[in-house]
């Protein structure tokens, strides 16, 4: 199948002028693996005076080829981007990922690539699979074509941790699993979320703790459920917080909710966007006998937030 008009649309709208060098995926959360693969990417376009870029997919795949699961991004299309500029790409293009684009060949991709991106280099990572049906032998498909067209491929070895791969599917099991020590490991920062001040059920305010609470992409990945420190970006201000990331069970137990208690801090910030970074796992969420208890709990819960923070 010939690549689509739109997707063609797509890439000569973002080409980025000169020669490039490129690499192709979706890259969700930029971990230190990916990370390691745009440093690469960037050094190799250097010594050949290419401009080092990305063709990142979105949405995911799986949205397309496993309609019945719904995937959960470590970081927002516009997040990542900026994420992949930080490691080393001059320029991304978001490709879309349709039913026509998953039945385009890998040698059709790059073809693409070769004539509109004017690739004259593709990096690939250790387990590189594009093009329908994602085959195992990408990379040397890709070099064949290579060899035919005018283009190098590069490879990356593995970047391994506690040994295991870095992998986007190693942060979300860490953060399933609330172990935000080994999340921050294999991202390289703290993990984030992100959106506007809503109003809540003001349950805190009633117990003398108010909380800011935010509304997060229905699709983002999230901690396990419990009590954490926090730093708080929110009306240009950095604060600190304990933010419970759970259903309220002492109160309702409803929807999970993130509601975050901002230290040494009084005033109004409905309407603006808050980025937490979630630093540390404090606790689980737990069902108390009465708001006395849960309030006492409260502070002690601010108080090893404190030393945690620092």
């Amino acid at each position: 199948m010939p690549i689509p008009s739109f997707t063609r649309t797509q890439l000569a709208a973002g080409a980025p002028g000169p020669e490039t060098a490129l690499t192709i995926g979706v890259l969700d959360g930029v971990h230190l693996g990916h990370q390691a693969l745009l440093g690469r990417l960037r050094d190799e376009a250097r010594k050949r005076a290419l401009a080092p870029g990305v063709v990142t997919l979105h949405p995911h795949p799986i949205t397309v080829l496993r309609p019945e699961i719904a995937p959960s991004y470590l970081t927002s299309l516009e997040d990542r981007m900026e994420l992949m500029r930080e490691a080393g790409a001059d320029w991304v293009i978001p490709l879309t990922f349709t039913g026509e684009v998953s039945e385009v060949s890998a040698e059709e991709l790059a073809t693409a690539f070769y004539e509109i991106l004017r690739m004259r280099l593709m990096v690939l990572g250790p387990d590189a699979a594009f093009g329908r049906g994602a085959p195992k032998d990408t990379v040397e498909r890709m070099r064949r074509l290579g060899e035919e067209l005018g283009f190098e491929v590069v490879q990356i070895e593995p970047l391994m941790h506690d040994h295991e791969r870095y992998s986007s599917t190693a942060v979300r099991n860490a953060l399933a699993a609330g172990d935000m020590d080994r999340v921050t490991s294999l991202l390289g920062r703290n993990y984030k979320l992100s959106g506007p001040v809503v109003k809540g059920f003001e349950r805190g305010r009633t117990i003398g703790f108010p909380t800011a609470n935010i509304s997060v992409a229905a699709d983002r990945a999230m901690p396990a459920i419990g009590v954490y420190a926090t730093r708080a970006q929110v009306a240009g201000r950095l604060l600190k917080g304990a933010t419970n990331i759970g259903r309220r069970p002492t109160f309702d137990a409803g929807h999970v909710s993130i509601e975050t208690h901002l230290l040494d801090f009084e005033g109004d910030i409905y309407g603006e966007r808050m980025e937490l970074e979630i630093v540390h796992r404090i606790r689980g969420e737990v069902k108390f006998q009465s708001v006395e208890a849960l309030s006492a709990q409260i502070r002690k819960d601010i108080e090893q937030v404190r030393e945690v923070l620092g």
